[in-house]
This record gives C-alpha cells, structure tokens and sequence, in this order.
C-alpha cells in the first residue's frame, strides 16, 4: 500500500517544535525517527481509501501525533498534549471564526450543509458496506432530528482503532477535546454526550452558534 504523506499541518508543527526542543542536527535527526514511525504506522493500518476518502486527512493527521508521542519518548504533559492535538490540526489556518458569520439555525443554511455532509456520508457509508476503505468512518446525518445547528454522527472510529491496537488509548480524550477546541477557534460551539473512545458505537457532533 503507497503510504499517505503526513498532512502538511502536522509535518508543520512537527518541525517547529522540534527546532524550539532540539539542537539543528538533533531536529533533523529526530524528525527522521518521527517520520520513519509515521511510516510504520500508516503501513500497519488498514487503507481507508487515501486521498479518496475525505475523513482521511483526520486520520494520517492522527498517526503522525502518535509517531511524534512515541518518538519523544511518551512523556508530554497532558498541557504539551493537548498542544499537540490542537496544533497539528489546526497549524498556520490562522483564527478567522467563520462560524460566527453564519446563522447556524437558519432552515436554509442547515438544510445546505447537511445536504453537503449528506454527500460525504453516502460516499463513506458505501465504502464502508463494502468494505473497500477498511474501517472507515460511517456517518448519519442529524439522527437526533435537532431543531436547531448542524447534527451529524460519526459511526465508528478508526483513530479509536488504530489507539487501541497499539498502546495509545491514553490520546484519545485529548482528540475528542480537541473537536470543541476547533469549533470554538471556528467561532462556534460543540455539544457532545457520547463518543466511541467511550466505548459508544458512534460520537455525535451538534454544532451551534457560539453562546447558545
């Protein structure tokens, strides 16, 4: 299987942080071992369908925080942690809320970006029927039939997976966390009651406007 390049996010702050931790020649040479782990794990894990699959940035995006975890050793305080998740993720995209600009109970607006994840959810959910993208991602739009903000639900998860596996259950708090974090740098507002880190079959995402 050709391995998915670590996103550009990660492989971003991945490098800034070792230049403040690390000597030049030292950086050079534990983002080598970063990188050589990232490898391992992608070839390790089951192919969600590449670049094809829109939920697979999350995922390569995800090894590459457990290859720097356990190529620095495993010793991060939860703070450097959760720095981590977040940076990663969220590295260079700057804090522009679009969220905020957008009336989230608008019938309109829902209507179009559940339409929209709607698309998403069909391609995943058929590759994940068939099993051509492993263990996939499915999703289920607004199965709670709220009223009100963007609803969907993520069934399955193969970071949770992937975490369990190989002795990294330990993350996975700190991913979920940081879902609330990026709708909050979006300028909105996660609420969430269950996820599969849990030991839940699916992790729901209700999205509202900030301060509702």
């Amino acid at each position: 299987m050709a391995v998915y390049e670590i996103p550009e996010t990660s492989d971003r702050w991945i490098r800034l942080k070792l230049a403040q931790e690390y000597s030049s020649e030292e950086a050079e040479k534990k983002y080598t071992e970063i990188c050589e782990l990232y490898e391992r794990f992608a070839e390790e894990s089951p192919d969600i369908g590449g670049k094809d699959n829109p939920m697979s940035h999350n995922f390569y995006g995800a090894l590459s925080t457990f290859a720097y975890y356990e190529g620095t050793g495993r010793c991060m305080t939860p703070e450097e942690i959760t720095d981590m998740c977040f940076g990663m993720m969220m590295a260079d995209k700057g804090d522009k809320r679009p969220l905020e600009k957008i009336d989230l109970n608008n019938p309109f607006i829902r209507g179009f970006i559940h339409m929209m994840f709607g698309m998403r959810a069909r391609k995943l959910n058929k590759h994940k029927a068939d099993g051509s993208w492993g263990n996939t991602w499915g999703m289920e739009i607004n199965p709670g039939k709220h009223k009100k903000g963007i609803s969907m639900h993520l069934v399955g998860c193969p970071i949770a997976d992937f975490a369990k596996a190989h002795g990294y259950s330990e993350l996975m708090p700190y991913f979920c966390e940081t879902d609330r974090q990026v709708m909050e740098a979006f300028g909105g507002t996660l609420y969430r009651e269950h996820m599969v880190a849990d030991g839940y079959e699916d992790c729901d995402y209700w999205i509202r406007n900030k301060g509702e």
